[in-house]
């Protein structure tokens, strides 16, 4: 009976794991963007395909949620929020260069770059994406808001509404991050690497010249 429940457990466990492998395959070759869903938002979800189409996009903004509560709860939730935000940060950048590597390169992409430097380039420009679109500027933007909410509400006279006031104009504010940051962040970030793939293949194009040329 034991062994009959076990390889049961076993059979379950290898369907599930096979089912959210196969999930994240079919979302890479479906090209969903993290960024483009609403799945910041969320702390948790229960499939990966799920999390990544629905809500995956403001589990970064967790948080800015922790920033907009600092006020009435213990530093460590803050910083709990935190470790969330970053955990959706690794997890977003894995995501993309592993869609990536199952796309392939361009033509273009594949005579100038090596596999390994065209996922690297992507997987550090994903990085600095997220580190100031989902992080720096959201984290600065509510943790501003808040203490200055927290003046305006300091001369309040009912203690509630002084004490949560603060609190849930931060979190009225977090909706609309997406729509301040994301646009002008990835413009910003793409002309920066734009820049500097130029300036790796011209740096390229310098050393196969020269290699010609002591060959002559």
């Amino acid at each position: 009976m034991s062994n009959t429940v076990t390889e049961e457990v076993k059979t379950e466990v290898k369907e599930q794991v096979n089912s959210a492998v196969g999930d994240v395959q079919k979302a890479a070759d479906e090209d969903l963007d993290t960024v483009d869903t609403n799945a910041r938002y969320l702390a948790y979800g229960a499939r990966i395909r799920t999390a990544l189409r629905a809500s995956t996009r403001y589990i970064a903004y967790t948080s800015d949620i922790g920033e907009a509560f600092r006020p009435v709860v213990p530093p460590w939730i803050v910083t709990g929020g935190y470790a969330v935000s970053w955990l959706y940060l690794g997890v977003d950048v894995t995501y993309e260069s592993y869609k990536a590597y199952r796309r392939g390169p361009t033509p273009t992409e594949a005579a100038n770059f090596s596999e390994t430097t065209r996922i690297g380039m992507l997987a550090t420009k994903r990085a600095v994406f997220q580190s100031i679109a989902s992080m720096a500027l959201p984290a600065f933007t509510i943790h501003t808001i808040v203490k200055q909410a927290g003046k305006a509400f300091k001369n309040v006279q009912n203690p509630r509404l002084k004490l949560w006031g603060p609190t849930f104009i931060g979190l009225s504010c977090v909706p609309a991050l997406p729509y301040l940051f994301d646009h002008p962040v990835e413009n910003l970030t793409d002309k920066a690497f734009e820049a500097l793939e130029d300036a790796y293949l011209a740096s390229k194009r310098r050393q196969e010249e020269l290699k010609v040329k002591k060959e002559l």
